[in-house]
């Protein structure tokens, strides 16, 4: 891929994760919580793909979250689960 081909992408991509903080900003404005962390997952995944940040420092940097904010006697989490509010009619 020619370098100006990818300056075009990477503009792209910085101009949705741009825009994409603006719905964010705004899906908490109008407490749509739920929405505004589906938004802020997107434009952090769009983020990673623009630095070109690869799986394996993802992978580093969450354990080395998960070593600082825990207990010698907790084990090394890599990952937190997050549980989402229950959505439809049933719920």
């Amino acid at each position: 891929m020619s370098s100006e081909m990818s300056n075009t992408i990477d503009d792209k991509l910085d101009l949705m994760a741009r825009s994409l903080q603006e719905h964010i900003n705004l899906a908490k404005e109008l407490n749509l919580n739920f929405i505004a962390q589906l938004l802020t997952m997107t434009a952090m995944e769009i983020r990673i793909n623009l630095h070109r940040i690869s799986d394996q420092e993802i992978d580093t940097l969450c354990a080395a979250a998960a070593r600082s904010g825990t207990k010698a006697e907790e084990p090394d989490e890599t990952a937190r689960v997050i549980k989402f509010p229950a959505r439809g009619r049933y719920s």
